[in-house]
């Protein structure tokens, strides 16, 4: 079996093992030194040199956006979402849920977000701007320099849900102006699920600690900010995935440090987009993330060629839903991949269409 799912990803062999190699009880001193140090580093990796201004929550990726929504955006505030996919609609829907004003940026799955989309919403109030920067639905990877300068031309705070950039696309809190970042465990950290990680700005801490209390008392940031100087959370943590994280780290660090790591999936994207080109298939034109791609299948059903791909060869990519059901699947370039596994993969999506076209 090989996956080449944007996540959970094929994960690398030392860090499926780490689990058998026993571990610290968390309310440990012990413990709290594993986590200081691995947030540190991951801190550095995030470009964020603020101490103790990363925590970490046992639970998904959209909970961490649900409680950045509960913790940071405030009655006086009014949020502008971008809004092209799932993810930036999940935004829009946590939004509206909590009952915060907000409006959104739409545009298309295949329409590429430029200037003159923004340019509608200039000096009209908005005081935070929420995005995930790379829309893992589509592909589609933002331009964060474009958002970031809009994000300063209209004193707005900056909301980044990088769970799919992080380790995957060029990416640094401080040299863009971010204040608030949204990771997870099962993306470019090639990890178990169960982990997500926020980390903040100076100015967003100052917000969070001048704001009345969360909604949810769980996923109230004060709480774990005021634990985290000790490498400890409010309530159980997911031990194992940090103990996963650490061993990535390491191995991170042994390839050369983060832009070895960023070049490699680079060279992993590259090398499966023309190889997906020379069969004849196509892919879309707007910007895409080094993370993954997404293959446009024009004559066949994209879904059947993924159950294909699973039922026949034992080779996992990932589906879209709603309307690219049947338009799109996605494979990931990140996680513990060769040139040689995506030789395989192309060879096997071509016998997947062939399979389809003959079915049908």
């Amino acid at each position: 079996m090989k996956l080449f799912t944007c996540g959970p990803v094929q994960m690398y062999p030392s860090t499926t093992i780490v689990r058998s190699k026993g571990f610290i009880h968390f309310r440990t001193n012990e413990y709290g030194d594993l986590v200081n140090k691995t947030l540190k580093r991951l801190s550095n990796l995030l470009g964020n040199n603020n101490d103790n201004s990363l925590i970490y929550i046992a639970a998904s990726g959209t909970a961490s956006m649900e409680a950045t929504i509960e913790n940071c955006v405030t009655k006086e505030d009014k949020v502008l979402v971008i809004n092209g996919g799932g993810f930036g609609k999940r935004f829009c829907e946590l939004l509206d849920y909590h009952n915060k004003s907000f409006d959104s940026v739409n545009i298309n799955w295949n329409e590429t977000l430029a200037e003159k989309h923004l340019k509608p919403f200039e000096n009209k109030g908005f005081t935070m701007l929420f995005v995930n920067l790379h829309e893992t639905t589509s592909g589609q990877l933002y331009d964060i320099q474009l958002l970031s300068d809009f994000a300063k031309k209209n004193n707005m705070m900056f909301v980044v849900d990088a769970i799919s950039t992080f380790l995957c696309d060029d990416y640094n809190m401080d040299k863009y102006g971010i204040d608030l970042t949204i990771i997870s465990s099962q993306k470019g950290l090639c990890c178990s699920p169960g982990m997500s990680l926020v980390s903040f700005s100076q100015r967003m801490i100052d917000k969070i600690n001048n704001n009345q209390l969360a909604a949810s008392k769980y996923f109230d940031f004060k709480d774990y900010l005021i634990n985290i100087p000790r490498g400890q959370t409010p309530y159980t943590p997911p031990v194992l995935v940090m103990y996963e994280i650490e061993d990535m780290l390491n191995i991170i660090d042994t390839e050369g440090g983060k832009e070895a790591r960023l070049k490699t999936i680079e060279e992993k994207c590259r090398y499966f987009r023309e190889k997906i080109k020379s069969i004849g298939l196509k892919i879309p034109t707007y910007p895409l993330s080094n993370m993954l791609t997404p293959v446009l299948f024009e004559d066949v059903n994209a879904y059947d060629v993924i159950q294909v791909l699973k039922d026949k060869y034992r080779i996992y990519v990932n589906p879209c839903g709603g309307e690219l059901a049947t338009k799109l699947l996605r494979v990931s370039h990140i996680g513990n991949t060769t040139i040689a596994d995506i030789d395989d993969l192309v060879e096997k999506i071509q016998k997947s269409v062939n399979i389809v076209r003959e079915e049908n």
